[in-house]
């Protein structure tokens, strides 16, 4: 009997690395490395580090990364805040550090949706979007049994869509539905510093009415674009992650905004929070990595 494969799982954040491995499908305890910004190069080393560190030889990497991703060339067109990632081979560039060990990269937001499809709450659905709700929205469709990335690997960008023309002409989702905006027009509204404001404090807050206002006019918002993913691609479900999913009063509350919504009676959709949060990177990289390279 063969030896289960052990594939090394990178999720690459803005200030942060993690990192775990797995083996089969049993992930270890994740590790954490600061990013390394200032070169491509750096960035390589402190990655063959880990992988030298390794106590038993490693059968493949994977990495989620955000940004445009070509996975036909396993190279970087854009990075999210990673500009030192920008249009590089990272599986090519990284062979020179590491040799012989395959490689895979896969989106952010992807990794995400492969995730919950490996082992959260998307296993027995074929049809499904996620939409993730942090710094920015995220977003990643899951279709006829694939992720869906698009001719130009841009496929599911759902934060970019147009949702309040009148209002704020050509601003995407991303001004009016990310974490930034429910706690900038909460700082705006009582006058305090961004500092001091968290959103998983305000949704502690849903008794006082003027949070409770606030709250849900951003949820109005955030669901105008699950309503727009809906009508576009007639999912089985809508997944929503990022650490606010977390919050319980959330679903409900995007329930309760769609229903406000005399066209969503056509086209009502299960609306579910993911199963992972923290390690949803880590998940959907192994996972893009064993039906991408390994071929299970």
């Amino acid at each position: 009997m063969a030896s289960p494969m052990r594939i090394l799982a990178f999720e690459v954040g803005a200030y942060f690395v993690r990192y775990t491995v797995f083996t089969g499908d049993k992930p270890g305890i994740p590790s954490t490395i600061a990013t390394p910004t200032d070169s491509a190069e750096s960035f390589y080393e402190a990655i063959a580090q880990v992988v030298k560190r390794r106590s038993k030889p490693i059968d493949g990497i994977a990495f989620s990364i955000p940004g445009f991703i070509d996975t036909s060339k396993r190279r970087t067109i854009t990075a999210g805040s990673l500009g030192m990632l920008f249009n590089h081979d990272i599986a090519q560039e990284l062979s020179q550090y590491v040799p012989g060990i395959p490689v895979w990269l896969e989106n952010d937001a992807n990794c995400v949706a492969m995730a919950e499809k490996l082992n959260g709450n998307a296993q027995n659905l074929n049809d499904f979007a996620v939409i993730t709700v942090g710094t920015g929205i995220g977003g990643a469709l899951f279709l006829d049994g694939h992720i869906r990335r698009g001719r130009d690997w841009r496929a599911g960008e759902l934060g970019m869509m147009i949702t309040d023309f009148s209002k704020g002409g050509l601003l995407p989702l991303h001004d009016y539905a990310s974490i930034g905006s429910l706690v900038e027009r909460y700082a705006a509204e009582f006058d305090v510093p961004l500092a001091d404001v968290t959103a998983a404090s305000l949704f502690r807050r849903l008794d006082e009415p003027e949070v409770r206002k606030i709250v849900e006019d951003w949820v109005d918002y955030l669901a105008v674009g699950v309503f727009n993913t809906v009508a576009v691609i007639d999912p089985e479900c809508v997944l929503i992650g990022g650490a606010i999913s977390r919050e319980s009063n959330l679903v409900p509350m995007l329930n309760a905004a769609l229903e406000k919504n005399k066209n969503w009676k056509d086209f009502r959709t299960t609306i579910k929070r993911c199963r992972h949060s923290s390690n949803a990177g880590l998940f959907g990289a192994y996972y893009a990595f064993m039906t991408e390279v390994a071929g299970k």
